[in-house]
């Protein structure tokens, strides 16, 4: 099941099933423990 949707410059990225898993496992390892945090969609956005 696809869980991360990378999109770079408005162009989505595609991703295995390893990398989607891993993205989604770190980004949930950081921001668990910080307060508000709950289950649920997470959205991040990173610009340069």
């Amino acid at each position: 099941m696809k869980k991360v949707t990378v999109k770079i410059n408005g162009k989505d990225i595609e991703l295995n099933a390893f990398a989607d898993s891993v993205i989604a496992s770190t980004i949930k390892g950081l921001l668990s423990p910080l307060r508000g945090y709950e289950e649920g969609e997470i959205s991040v956005l990173v610009k340069e």
